[in-house]
């Protein structure tokens, strides 16, 4: 049984498929041949050396390949798949509800007017649209364009309303990571501020609770030295830049963010990243975590050698 979809191409072209369910283990060959009677022999081989044929997200050329049942088939008609060039992004975890993803620095999370193309939710959309050229991807949140680090989309309407819905309990676990300029003093600290964003669209700290909303962020000292501060923050609000706006308040703007006012880019982006994201899956409820390595371009600020 084939399901059919069709996705709009560039300037007019097809790109018809069609998905089928394997209900019985085989081999991918015999199995075309089979499924796809209004096609010879010879055409299903070249369909296969062509790269139009997908077991799962694979695109596979091998006539023998196992099937398993529940593995989906996808036939490309229209010409071979394309290998998608997911550059900014790195996908962590999938299921059938949610997607996982690292994030480099500089790429938006989702579009703007400016920019619609190049954001990691293009990229995600377009990932899992080459199993259904129909499906949707929905946003949970945002990371800052000058931030790396992990996200969260959900694949349905239900799944994101429930992700939000559970996002206020579980976002003080998550955890950044953000190299300062100059030597933070107090290695534990608790930054109380009030927050607004101006018509430049900076956003600006003041400890005045009339002017702006209040922003809450903690943080630790991981590695300092002379010239830089690595530290780690988690916030009980989660505004716009917060972290970023508050580091600048307290006279340790994050190194390469020049939005706020830092003097110093050593490694040549901004040094903030989401390193630990925490929710509750929306189908089975459960609280799951995602970790990623420090990035090791702000370890190599603390290494020795790095100033020799």
């Amino acid at each position: 049984m084939s399901k059919k979809f069709s996705k709009p191409g560039i300037k007019g072209k097809k790109n018809r498929q069609s998905i089928f369910t394997i209900v019985k283990e085989a081999e991918l060959f015999p199995f075309l041949i089979e499924t796809i009677k209004d096609k010879t022999r010879t055409k299903l081989k070249a369909m296969l050396t062509h790269q139009q044929i997908k077991v799962g997200k694979e695109i596979i050329t091998q006539h023998n390949h196992p099937l398993k049942i529940e593995d989906k088939v996808t036939v490309s008609w229209d010409g071979p798949f394309k290998k998608e060039n997911y550059d900014g992004i790195k996908i962590v975890f999938e299921d059938d509800d949610i997607i996982v993803i690292n994030k480099r620095s500089g790429l938006l999370s989702v579009g703007s007017e400016k920019e619609k193309k190049q954001t990691a939710y293009r990229m995600v959309t377009s990932h899992i649209q080459n199993d259904n050229p129909v499906a949707r991807l929905f946003v949970v949140h945002r990371l800052d364009r000058e931030a790396s680090g992990l996200m969260v989309f959900t694949k349905n309407k239900n799944a994101q309303e429930d992700l939000k819905a559970s996002w206020v309990k579980t976002h003080p676990k998550n955890i950044y990571l953000a190299v300062t300029e100059g030597t933070i003093e107090k290695d534990e600290d608790t930054i109380i501020s009030y927050l607004r964003e101006s018509k430049a669209l900076i956003v600006h700290s003041s400890k005045n609770p009339k002017e702006g909303k209040k922003a809450v962020t903690h943080y630790k000292v991981i590695k300092k030295n002379e010239f830089y501060t690595l530290l780690e923050a988690w916030q009980e609000t989660t505004l716009k830049n917060q972290l970023r706006a508050q580091l600048k308040s307290i006279g340790h703007p994050v190194i390469g963010d020049k939005k706020y006012e830092a003097k110093t880019n050593p490694i040549q982006r901004a040094a903030l990243h989401l390193r630990k994201i925490t929710f509750i899956h929306p189908v089975t409820l459960q609280e799951i975590t995602f970790e990623t390595k420090v990035p090791e371009d702000f370890l190599m600020l603390f290494r020795q050698r790095y100033y020799k």
